[in-house]
């Protein structure tokens, strides 16, 4: 038991660590998310905010289209305030996640595995884990739209050699199996408490 109240200890303060992080990056996103809107509204040279508006990636060939056929600059930068606002709330979720995970510890580390906060955190996590993936799915398509449409992949593509450009756009779903092994862990969990609250009333 005390190996596991030292281990809940020292991953408590880790995920502390962590959850600073996050925290800071979140700040990070929102304050280059003001500075996207500020260069817009005041007309700013889009190289001021950064570069290579004419470079992608396809798989790991890296790409970048000849002068006059790059997507216009501040497109890629509203993408990129899009992306940035889907990220600062993905990191905010993840702060939560991080606050629910040291809510599971708290007891482990009173050598109290089957705590009654284990139970509540663990589907708080599992209500997370949907958030998160649908979340994190707002950003892949949103690339992967503006891939296709804003540089005119298909029209970029298009050869001699190559007579067809598709897209194949998927939804990433393993969020669903997360939200599966959460919700089965916190009746695994609510057992152990109810196991545990017999033991305690025998003795």
């Amino acid at each position: 038991m005390n190996n596991l109240k030292n281990s809940a200890k020292k991953l408590d303060r880790v995920f502390e660590i962590v959850h600073i992080v996050l925290g800071a990056l979140a700040v990070a996103a929102v304050v280059f998310i003001i500075l996207i809107g500020l260069g817009y509204a005041m007309g700013w040279d889009p190289e001021f905010l950064g570069t290579g508006y004419a470079s992608f990636d396809i798989g790991f060939l890296e790409l970048e289209a000849a002068p006059g056929y790059g997507p216009d600059p501040w497109l890629v930068l509203g993408h990129a305030a899009f992306a940035l606002a889907v990220s600062t709330l993905l990191l905010l979720e993840g702060r939560r996640g991080v606050r629910c995970i040291r809510g599971i510890l708290q007891p482990m580390t009173e050598e109290k595995p089957f705590g009654e906060s284990a139970v509540s955190n663990l589907r708080k996590l599992a209500k997370l884990s949907i958030r998160m993936g649908v979340l994190w799915n707002c950003i892949t398509l949103s690339e992967a739209i503006v891939m296709v449409y804003a540089y005119d992949m298909p029209g970029l593509l298009l050869s001699e050699k190559i007579s067809h450009v598709g897209s194949a756009m998927e939804l990433d779903l393993s969020f669903v199996i997360y939200w599966a092994i959460l919700m089965l862990l916190s009746y695994v969990f609510q057992h152990g408490q109810q196991l545990q609250k017999l033991s305690d009333e025998t003795l």
